[in-house]
């Protein structure tokens, strides 16, 4: 119950961090997506419902914070949530390198999900910027989220009363 009071508040608090602290950071050139990141962690680690109303909530702020197309980071979010959840039994994802391929995949599938939208919608070709900017991003992401998976074990430990049990999928 506490989680789906608390997810809202957290979810937007993550999203206003991500979006503030890397524009300050990079001085607004790349965006370190911290909020994808939690989305494939959820993929992995948390139950359907509970991983579905967290990519949603993220995709959702992070939708009304960017300004861009209405719904798009929604759909990337929850479409990435169920691909990391379709892969997960099928491999073995608690091996670094495996984490960090497969989130370099999923960041750079939602970078292209985005200038395709954006160039069916608005007519502007972002194509360009996918050597200078995207790909760097993605990068950059794939290799901090070991680290950050990490991050987001611990947390999920210490909101369950310490127990690593009980959070695991069986």
């Amino acid at each position: 119950m506490s989680y789906l009071f608390f997810l809202p508040l957290l979810s937007l608090l993550l999203i206003i961090f991500q979006v503030s602290v890397t524009d300050i950071m990079f001085f607004g050139k790349i965006s370190l997506e911290i909020s994808l990141l939690l989305v494939i962690y959820a993929g992995f680690h948390l139950k359907v419902i509970k991983g579905f109303i967290l990519s949603f909530l993220l995709g959702f702020f992070l939708d009304c914070i960017a300004g861009s197309i209405s719904g798009l980071f929604t759909f990337i979010y929850t479409f990435l949530f169920f691909i990391s959840k379709f892969v997960y039994p099928r491999i073995y994802p608690e091996k670094k390198s495996f984490i960090v391929i497969f989130t370099l995949i999923c960041a750079l599938l939602e970078q292209l999900l985005v200038i395709l939208f954006n160039e069916l919608i608005y007519g502007v070709n972002l194509f360009q910027h996918i050597l200078r900017i995207f790909l760097p991003q993605a990068l950059v992401i794939s290799v901090l989220s070991p680290v950050f998976f990490n991050i987001f074990f611990r947390l999920e430990v210490l909101l369950n009363g310490g127990d690593a049990r009980s959070i695991r999928r069986t």
